[in-house]
């Protein structure tokens, strides 16, 4: 997991097609103890994680409108598709970035709403 600063990890969101977005506090137990699985469980992947410490930057409360730690946020193609906080359910979790990992082309939003 790659601790950037706001502006790097903006700028990999918009390149990347699938990131995952860890955003933490130093004092919060739940979020030492949630950081180590988060790493685990895509350990064997490509998938770009990022880290961010909301106290050592406290403009990512505003930037992600998130209110309490931690904070996983998905973004695909830059924008946004899932966010859990606080209360992590792994497995769906996992399901759901498998589900964009199995995505063999980028969507074109253009096509989904034309005829």
């Amino acid at each position: 997991m790659k601790n950037l600063s706001l502006a790097d990890t903006l700028a990999i969101i918009e390149e990347g097609s699938l990131v995952l977005l860890y955003l933490s506090m130093p004092n919060c137990s739940v979020c030492h103890a949630v950081q180590p699985r988060i790493k685990q469980m895509f350990e064997d992947t490509d998938l770009p994680m990022l880290a961010l410490d909301a106290f050592e930057v406290p403009e990512v409360a505003g930037t992600f409108q998130v209110m309490t730690a931690p904070a996983i946020l998905v973004f695909y193609q830059g924008k946004e598709v899932h966010r859990q906080a606080r209360f992590i359910d792994f497995d769906r979790l996992q399901m759901i970035i498998q589900n964009y990992q199995a995505i063999t082309e980028p969507t074109n939003y253009t096509d989904l709403f034309t005829n």
